[in-house]
């Protein structure tokens, strides 16, 4: 069932220039945000933006500090924009700054307050993006040797919802399996 949140949910307009227009996949560890970016990639014929976020966190083994989620965000950002060329009308997103910031905040290696580059990614977050999809926490959970449980995906996933409610972000929530949730970004995006 596709949930559409906050009374200006849809999608936005696109960025200036190329006509690429960005989707981003947010929600806590193990919901499947890559595979659904990687799956919809190939089904539109463009490409997919991984999180960077993890590449940084397995580099550093999870010890990381206020400059390297500022790091993560500001590279995170630049993949997408160079991602933008090769893309074909939309362009996937695997996570964004405000899931960055969020996770840094949860695990306690970004202080208060943030530091400022941090905050201004994840505030650009409202408008840099056409539409906002959130993996729900209903797939079997994953063990992985360097994320949480699930008892804290389940806490992730309401902070990340919070958050986005709090900011005004126009979202849809997608539930099932991969199938199943990209048929409901289809029905998003072809409505578009």
């Amino acid at each position: 069932m596709e949930t559409q949140h906050s009374s200006t949910a849809g999608t936005r307009a696109p960025m200036e220039g190329d006509g690429v227009r960005m989707v981003v996949f947010v929600g806590a560890e193990s919901t499947g945000k890559s595979t659904l970016a990687e799956f919809l990639a190939r089904a539109y014929g463009t490409v997919s933006v991984p999180e960077i976020g993890r590449f940084i966190w397995e580099e550093k083994q999870g010890r990381l500090g206020p400059d390297d989620y500022v790091e993560i965000a500001l590279r995170h950002r630049q993949a997408e924009d160079a991602a933008r060329p090769q893309a074909r009308r939309w362009l996937f997103v695997d996570t964004n700054a405000l899931t960055t910031l969020l996770l840094g905040i949860q695990f306690k290696q970004v202080g208060d307050p943030p530091p400022a580059a941090l905050l201004r990614c994840a505030d650009e977050c409202r408008t840099r993006y056409a539409h906002t999809f959130v993996c729900a926490d209903d797939i079997p959970y994953e063990e992985q040797e360097v994320r949480e449980n699930e008892a804290w995906r389940g806490r992730i996933q309401q902070l990340v919802l919070q958050d986005l409610e709090a900011r005004g972000i126009p979202h849809t929530v997608l539930h099932g399996g991969v199938e199943e949730r990209a048929r409901q970004v289809r029905a998003v995006l072809d409505a578009a």
